[in-house]
């Protein structure tokens, strides 16, 4: 799993818009407590906004996971570059 950049960079990538994507779903869930209130008038959820910065950069994120995911650009750590001089000398007779 940790033999080439792009994955480590990939499961970085993941791990923080999972972490920013819960915290958003707590704020999304204030806002949706203060929303079916009948007495919150509308210029109160006109100034809550509707949280769409946090859904188009998780959009973008996700297409950057997505993107290195199909291409795989080149780059090996050196823990793959270990790994992969063991697998030659056993390879060799």
């Amino acid at each position: 799993m940790f033999r080439h950049y792009w994955v480590i960079f990939k499961l970085l990538l993941t791990v923080l818009a999972t972490i920013i994507l819960l915290g958003f779903t707590q704020s999304l869930s204030g806002m949706v407590g203060e929303a079916a209130d009948p007495k919150t008038s509308i210029t109160t959820l006109r100034a809550m906004g509707a949280g769409m910065n946090h859904a188009v950069g998780a959009l973008m994120v996700l297409l950057v996971i997505t993107t290195l995911s199909v291409y795989k650009p080149r780059g090996i750590t050196r823990y793959g570059w270990r790994k992969q001089q063991e697998k030659r000398k056993v390879q060799q007779p």
